[in-house]
């Protein structure tokens, strides 16, 4: 029961900014121009500061998981490469399939990830879980920078490019904050309290505002409409794909703290940053928007569920 009660603190707060968004925008406390710039403001400024401190973060301390990290990386790129060649063949409309298929590998793990390793290993878990992080951000961004690119509806497949997606790639805020913070962490430089302070109250921002703008985008008179894709993506990204990789990591032979960051990787809701990126490169950013509402809704029983029948068997 303290598991449920852990995992419903965890998401019950952020999925309230959610609803905040969305009251807002129904009681009209700002113009609707305000939601349009606000999303891209969390975009280009405060996502990128987010990702900046965490990846510099991975470098600090040491961790010697070098089978972690890999099983982990090979884990995620398998699971983007089948959703990319799978969901095409029943979604149609290009805008539609790239966001289902970032909204069903991309997993919030910055933001819940770290919470729910501490709260079973304490802090213990948290150098696995930030030099996972240097792993998978650049991971997740760069392959839905190339996705959403290819399956954007405001440019046409002709026109795409190696270099053309490189570019994108190389000039999208939230790779040059990986770079960035890659290279600050690896040689170890600092910041004076003047930059560090601003920089580090920035990077707080973006997760609730991001949720913040994401609720304002949320439709429900669209949801009737978008019902069966968000069910089979909410059902694939919190059951179908974190079960499977439980099982293959277990018969790996990962076990107790190794095994609950790899769960943690797999098994949480939607990132938020999905809905930003696909709503600012030219995809579905309502049906995102969705996905990562019932994911977030969901994923206190899902991962529930996961922690206390694995606690059970004894692998955790």
């Amino acid at each position: 029961m303290s598991n449920l009660v852990f995992a419903i603190n965890v998401v019950v707060p952020l999925f309230m900014l959610i609803v905040t968004g969305y009251v807002a925008r129904c009681m009209k406390f700002v113009s609707d121009s305000f939601w349009q710039e606000a999303n891209r403001f969390v975009f280009r400024f405060p996502l990128p500061l987010m990702l900046f401190q965490n990846v510099r973060a991975a470098f600090q301390g040491e961790f010697t998981g070098t089978r972690l990290m890999i099983s982990a990386f090979v884990g995620i790129v398998v699971v983007i490469v089948l959703l990319s060649f799978v969901t095409p063949l029943w979604v149609k409309r290009k805008g539609r399939a790239g966001s289902l298929i970032q909204g069903m590998y991309r997993s919030n793990f910055i933001i819940y990830g770290l919470p729910l390793a501490q709260s079973m290993y304490g802090d213990a878990a948290t150098v696995p879980v930030a030099c996972l992080l240097g792993v998978v951000v650049p991971v997740y961004n760069v392959s839905a920078i190339i996705i959403l690119t290819f399956f954007s509806e405001t440019r046409s497949t002709a026109s795409l490019s190696f270099w053309g997606i490189t570019k994108d790639i190389l000039r999208n805020p939230l790779i040059i904050a990986c770079i960035a913070g890659g290279i600050v962490g690896a040689t170890g430089l600092s910041f004076t309290i003047v930059v560090e302070s601003p920089i580090e109250e920035m990077a707080k921002l973006a997760a609730p505002l991001a949720l913040f703008v994401m609720g304002a985008e949320f439709r429900f008179r669209n949801l009737r409409s978008n019902l069966p894709p968000v069910i089979i993506a909410s059902l694939t990204k919190l059951i179908i794909i974190p079960l499977i990789a439980i099982v293959i990591f277990i018969c790996m032979g990962f076990r107790q703290m190794d095994l609950a960051v790899l769960l943690c990787l797999f098994a949480t809701p939607t990132a938020v940053m999905s809905f930003i990126m696909s709503d600012n490169m030219g995809c579905d950013g309502e049906l995102s928007a969705q996905i990562v509402v019932l994911t977030t809704a969901l994923s206190a029983l899902t991962i529930f569920l996961f922690i206390f029948v694995l606690r059970t068997v004894g692998y955790l």
